[in-house]
């Protein structure tokens, strides 16, 4: 005689569905694969199993906002199967090309929320419009014309950050006024609505956020090397790399400066972190990314985490990831476009049914050895910043923290990563060079790679499943590094020389491959971009 059920498997099945539902994807699956009952329930549960599937893809919700045309949770958990399956059976063949306007061909090019935006600081001029839109599609299309950037007189434009879903351009500017004597009052910062007339952003606190002053320096001048803007949501970031010399410009000191605003509540900022780097002249260099709306990432020798929760002060050190190896011309990868960051960004969340989630994504970072004879991509899962482990921590040892939650492969120096969410695409060569080679003569395949829990427990098929560790020789020391973070990987058959991979970009519905002006053999200029759909 069979035992009756008693407990929890005594209430109905829409009850034990909807009690499951507050538990982490995790323990849902563990109480389904222990419990034939719990498993039957889940089996009948679309909401239970939408929940394990954004979980195990890494994702979050994205609430439903119209009504007109609400979504069943059956038909996001389809929708969310086929976008997981699609990235791996897409016809790499297959695309259709966009054409760049002859005065951005060698421009700053970057992609943001399915819109493709140029910045040609020689001519200052600056171009937005979507790539092959979607009826659903919010668009923004515009051209700023030469000296139509700056607000202020004899300024010009250094940088330009443009982010649609928020219907934001943030232009860093520089007065060409000699006189003026500081870079402080020299460098500011213009904000304007993507879609706007000149005016203040209807959510900005200002029209023109401030930057702090820099500290003096006894022995020496000031000259501004580089320079990078970056936003994200509600904050606005802006690092200035200064040189420091005697006149004779022998570089000894490279002095770098990053400071952080809430753009939407205030134009002045304490928010600043600085420190300095010796003989940049080697090739040591930084990069920064936000790590979602309170955390950011400084990556130089190390990687220093810090909380920005608090505008009003310093940001304040949460804990130094050391590198397993001396690194410089580093590159950091971390996009954010596909974040629904915004609570009045109604039309994003209409479109959007899921969005990443900041804590567990993929940051690239491609650098190389000082002695300049490696170049390296490490592959790093995000959650290893937001691990509880490490608190108080001052100092985490590579061998802590590093190989399970990363991949590190050899990279060629003219070839791109492209990163979204937990998906990467990475060119290697289809073979190994030799001596006498060099990497523009090969041929190269795009490596498809999904680091997502459920890409890997779940492939039903599709891809390689790689769980065994990897091991690389770094020339620099003659060690090795071992790295055995999960993934599925598919790779390409079609062939691409390297001047076909000089930059790729991702997003969750397609791949971007700019190509380069085949009228001149050795030009950079980028006059068409070839988009693949998934």
């Amino acid at each position: 005689m069979k035992p009756r059920p008693t407990g929890f498997l005594t209430l109905a099945e829409e009850l034990q569905s909807y009690i499951l539902s507050f538990l982490p994807y995790q323990d849902i699956l563990h109480c389904t694969s222990v419990c034939k009952a719990l498993r039957q329930t889940y089996i009948s549960s679309s909401e239970l199993q939408y929940i394990t599937e954004l979980g195990g893809q890494q994702m979050l919700s994205v609430p439903d906002t119209d009504l007109d045309n609400h979504t069943s949770i059956s038909k996001r958990l389809q929708l969310l199967r086929d976008k997981a399956h699609a990235w791996f059976k897409f016809d790499i063949h297959s695309s259709k090309t966009v054409s760049i306007p002859e005065q951005f061909h060698d421009a700053k090019t970057s992609l943001a929320d399915g819109h493709l935006c140029l910045f040609n600081e020689d001519e200052q001029s600056a171009k937005i419009f979507p790539i092959l839109p979607r009826p659903s599609q919010q668009k923004i299309e515009r051209d700023w014309h030469p000296e139509s950037l700056c607000s202020i007189p004899n300024a010009d434009s250094i940088e330009v950050f443009m982010d649609p879903a928020q219907n934001l351009i943030a232009i860093a500017c520089v007065i060409a006024d000699e006189t003026l004597g500081v870079d402080d009052e020299r460098l500011y910062i213009d904000l304007g609505a993507l879609d706007g007339d000149g005016g203040v952003h209807p959510e900005a606190a200002g029209k023109t956020l401030f930057l702090s002053r820099l500290p003096k320096c006894e022995a020496g001048l000031y000259t501004i090397e580089t320079w990078k803007l970056e936003g994200l949501g509600r904050h606005i970031a802006f690092r200035r790399s200064l040189l420091v010399h005697d006149g004779s410009y022998s570089f000894g000191e490279e002095r770098w400066f990053v400071q952080i605003w809430d753009w939407q509540h205030s134009t002045t900022s304490n928010c600043v972190l600085s420190d300095s780097i010796m003989s940049p002249d080697v090739g040591e260099s930084l990069d920064f990314c936000f790590l979602g709306n309170d955390r950011l990432l400084i990556v130089s020798k190390d990687l220093k985490l810090y909380s920005i929760e608090d505008i009003s002060q310093a940001p304040r050190l949460l804990a130094c990831f050391l590198m397993p190896v001396s690194v410089t011309g580093i590159q950091c990868l971390l996009p954010m476009d596909d974040i629904a960051h915004s609570s009045r960004l109604q039309m994003q969340a209409q479109r959007k049914m899921w969005t990443s989630d900041p804590k567990n994504r993929i940051l690239s970072l491609i650098t190389r050895t000082r002695d300049a004879t490696s170049s390296f991509t490490f592959l790093i899962s995000t959650r290893i910043f937001f691990n509880s482990v490490f608190d108080g921590m001052a100092e985490i040892p590579w061998e802590r923290w590093g190989p399970l939650n990363a991949r590190v492969f050899m990279h060629n120096w003219r070839c791109r990563v492209g990163v979204s969410g937990n998906r990467v695409l990475q060119a290697f060569p289809t073979r190994e060079a030799t001596a006498e080679e060099h990497p523009s003569e090969m041929d190269y395949k795009l490596h498809m790679m999904d680091f997502s829990p459920l890409a890997v427990e779940r492939r039903q098929g599709l891809g390689k499943v790689v769980t065994e560790p990897t091991t690389i020789e770094t020339t620099e020391s003659a060690e090795t590094l071992t790295t055995s973070l999960p993934y599925v990987e598919v790779v390409s058959d079609r062939i691409f020389g390297a001047d076909q991979v000089m930059d790729i970009w991702v997003d969750k519905d397609r791949i971007y491959l700019p190509k380069l002006n085949s009228e001149e053999w050795d030009s950079d200029d980028i006059d068409e971009l070839e988009v693949i759909e998934i």
